[in-house]
């Protein structure tokens, strides 16, 4: 089949077109023959901007009005937020490709001017339509930013991106959640036919203090970030020629993500976070919410391990660390010079390896952005009265941050002085190590997790036999320098999200 033309739909917004025209460039790029025609539709969730969608009596408010005009052949292809779609839309069309997929995280605003407040009354509100949001989020506005909160309150919001955000700077509501793919894409947009909408919205955030929401706290909606290109189930051959830049495992993880929702019955008025990621150890699974029974659930595991391990100890005395308590190889002493150097950098992204990588009593200028390794890094520096902008999740340094539409600010890692070379390569060392006699046998040990490159390095010289063993450890530098040493041994070596996790998945039969 030789395509002449084709007409591509989407919604009105700023946002939507943008991502309609972000399709219609790939396509181009592989199909230049092919006229491409722009229309653009308001949905009946677009003119009703009053009721919350989960109160709104179909779950196609953004999608229905549009697969009508499909239907009619008023247009060849429509373009929407995967999110947007209902589970079931029938059979007269179908989703043919889904592109790469951007962020699938939300982001939280925090307007700088209600910090004060926040801080006087121990009370923040909250714009956030979502009851997925609203559920997660209590726990971790309460938990993981540098206030003492007790009450909190969500409202409310409808609109197009730039219309909540004037909504949220313009009142009295501290706070904005929104999907982070949806500021991505207006900012980042190489498009020319918007520039007021990103001057409007960087304005609007210079006003704040934000934080990307970690997935294990709180998974996305279903097809979060992706894009659902929509087309006539009759269309095969124009389903064929899309094949050609389809993204199969992020739509294998979208199409995951919808059928978990579907098994607690879908739609908007869901208490319900799904997301599934692929990584370089394998795809990671996050969910977490409340059922309509009332029963809450969370999930935060490896669903596909790319190396898993073959044998399972029988005794506890095969397995080191038996307890956290055994983990005892170095004391940390702080590098009194670098923490004075850290007190005096400014406009930068600073990654916190590890709590003890922060010092107690250092100070870090408001002007960085601040991103930690993961939760209980996180906790303990915003106890400190610290904002955090962002966390790897305990996934890694591998993982990319996606903070590109947000900063523009250099990295720099803190970390040990015998620190490996990673991905980030301006360093400021805030500690050394210093060596404990291991005071375990660890020769009669089969089973070992590693919390650090450093430990696994240290044991080997004084047990070098340990290298033939089977060996866990988590994701990111830790893993990368284990496996550099284990060479052809490192099919060894299998990746855990956590200590608790390895335990748990690998030995519950294990008193």
């Amino acid at each position: 089949m030789v395509l002449e033309k084709l007409k591509i739909l989407s919604r009105k917004s700023d946002l939507a077109v943008i991502q309609a025209r972000e399709f219609g460039q790939i396509l181009s790029s592989n199909f230049p023959s092919i006229k491409l025609n722009y229309i653009t539709k308001s949905t009946s969730g677009d003119k009703d901007l009053k009721t919350p969608l989960s109160e709104m009596p179909t779950e196609g408010v953004f999608t229905d009005d549009l697969r009508d005009e499909l239907i009619k052949k008023n247009c060849d292809i429509i373009i929407h937020s995967w999110k947007d779609l209902p589970l079931d839309i029938g059979s007269d069309t179908e989703v043919a490709i889904t592109l790469d997929r951007a962020d699938e995280r939300d982001l939280l605003f925090i307007k700088k001017n209600s910090t004060k407040k926040i801080n006087q009354i121990n009370s923040i509100s909250i714009f956030s339509s979502s009851p997925r949001r609203q559920y997660n989020l209590e726990h971790f506005i309460k938990s993981y930013l540098p206030f003492k909160i007790k009450n909190m309150k969500f409202e409310n919001i409808r609109g197009n991106i730039l219309t909540r955000f004037k909504k949220f700077t313009e009142g009295n509501v501290d706070g904005f959640v929104v999907a982070k793919a949806a500021i991505d894409r207006l900012l980042n947009s190489d498009q020319n036919d918007f520039p007021d909408t990103k001057k409007n919205l960087h304005s609007y955030i210079n006003e704040c203090l934000w934080s990307v929401i970690p997935l294990s706290i709180n998974p996305s909606s279903p097809g979060q970030g992706a894009l659902a290109v929509e087309i006539r189930t009759e269309d095969t051959d124009l389903k064929k020629i899309l094949s050609k830049i389809n993204n199969m495992a992020d739509y294998k993880n979208v199409t995951l993500e919808r059928k978990e929702l579907e098994k607690y019955g879908g739609g908007c008025h869901q208490k319900i976070g799904v997301s599934y990621k692929n990584t370089h150890f394998g795809k990671v699974k996050f969910s977490k919410g409340e059922k309509e029974d009332g029963t809450s659930f969370y999930e935060k595991t490896i669903y596909e391990n790319n190396n898993p391990p073959n044998v399972k100890p029988t005794s506890i005395t095969e397995i080191f660390p038996e307890h956290l308590s055994d983990y005892n190889f170095f004391n940390r002493k702080v590098i009194e010079n670098s923490v004075k150097e850290l007190s005096q950098t400014k406009d930068k992204c600073i990654w916190v390896s590890r709590q003890s990588a922060l010092p107690q009593g250092a100070s870090i200028d408001k002007s960085n952005i601040i991103w930690v390794s993961g939760l209980e890094t996180w906790k303990n520096i915003a106890e400190r009265g610290i904002w955090v902008n962002g966390s790897a999740d305990g996934l890694g340094e591998d993982i990319d941050p996606k903070t590109k539409s947000l900063t523009n600010n250099e990295w720099i890692k803190l970390t040990h002085l015998d620190s490996p070379v990673s991905r980030i390569k301006n360093v400021i060392h805030t500690y050394e190590l210093e060596k404990n006699e291991i005071s375990l046998n660890l020769e009669n040990k089969n089973y070992f997790y590693w919390m650090s490159s450093s430990a696994f390095k240290y044991a080997i010289t004084k047990y070098p036999n340990i290298l033939n063993k089977s060996h866990f450890c988590g994701p990111g530098n830790t893993y990368n320098e284990i496996k550099k040493i284990l060479g052809d041994d490192s099919n060894n070596l299998t990746v855990e999200l956590s200590y608790k996790e390895w335990k748990n998945n690998f030995f519950p039969s294990i008193d």
